[in-house]
């Protein structure tokens, strides 16, 4: 197999894959898509609220068995 050969194949490998990669508007269309499925930001603050909150009491109530202990 000559060097030229070699040459045409891989171009035409790589052509052929190249074809298959999206443009930039199909990148953001994906995109778009993509992120309806994900949490808004107010809905991440509610959640990282009320996880703080539990910790907080969950510490509290140990607190109050460690106190008793004592």
């Amino acid at each position: 197999m000559t060097e030229k050969e070699v040459r045409d194949i891989v171009k035409s490998v790589l052509k052929s894959e190249m074809a298959n990669v999206p443009n930039k508007t199909e990148v953001k269309k994906i995109a778009k898509e993509e992120a309806k499925n994900f949490m808004t930001e107010k809905e991440v603050k509610e959640m990282i609220k009320k996880t703080m909150l539990s910790y907080h009491k969950w510490m509290w109530e140990k607190k109050g068995m460690w106190m008793s202990q004592i």
